[in-house]
């Protein structure tokens, strides 16, 4: 299987998704729950997730203000994930592996 590089609009570059996937992980998984994502993770985070919004054409209900890990609890399991908050209040989950993958296919 032949790998190729998962390119951000911001020219952030992984040779591959897993390592993009890892670096993400990492971001998670380190620091607080429920607390404003700060600096070079929330930059990160904020083109994943706006790179994410254009690969898939999904229309954000405002623009994104803040970035924070917290619980994502369904059906009787809870897994750590991402967290947006927009300007107008909303607040949407999203999966960095989701997005990873889906800015690995983009077709720009």
């Amino acid at each position: 299987m032949v790998t190729k590089p998962v390119l951000f609009s911001n020219c952030m570059k992984f040779d591959k998704a897993g390592d993009a996937e890892a670096h993400f992980r990492a971001i998670l998984n380190t620091g607080e729950m429920r607390t404003y994502l700060a600096g070079p993770e929330r930059d990160a985070v904020d083109i994943l997730f706006r790179d994410y919004c254009a690969a898939t054409e999904w229309q954000m209900p405002g623009e994104p203000e803040h970035y924070f890990r917290e619980w994502n609890r369904a059906e009787g399991r809870s897994t750590k994930g991402f967290f947006v908050e927009y300007d107008n209040g909303t607040v949407d989950d999203f999966s960095y592996i989701k997005a990873v993958r889906a800015v690995a296919n983009w077709k720009r």
